[in-house]
């Protein structure tokens, strides 16, 4: 009879858990091969819960925006103060320093609420 130590032992059961654990992941692949493709992603929602709220957001939220930095941040959060939200997504061009180039580039990003 072969006689191991604590330490082979240890080893030994590991091994096995691992082969037993290894084993049944790949069972269950064999029986549900399209386990993985049966979630399916909303891209739509996905990309509106990325999106920034240029109505309510703060400078760190808007800087988050690509193409705006913090004196275009502020510029926003100034210009939303003086004459209130947004009401179309265009409107974000009346901000100096915002123009067409830019708009194209960020209009994915934001949204209006």
């Amino acid at each position: 009879m072969i006689r191991f130590t604590k330490e082979e032992r240890i080893i030994l059961l590991f091994l096995l858990a691992a082969l037993f654990v290894g084993t049944a992941v790949t069972y269950h692949k064999k029986l549900n091969p399209g386990y993985l493709q049966s979630i399916e992603f909303d891209e739509k929602k996905i990309q509106e819960f990325k999106k920034i709220n240029i109505n309510k957001a703060g400078s760190k939220e808007l800087l988050k925006i690509r193409g705006i930095g913090p004196v275009l941040a502020e510029r926003i959060i100034s210009y939303r103060e003086k004459y209130g939200h947004f009401r179309e997504a265009e409107d974000i061009k009346k901000v100096k320093g915002i123009g067409d180039k830019t708009f194209e580039k960020i209009k994915k990003e934001i949204i209006l609420e």
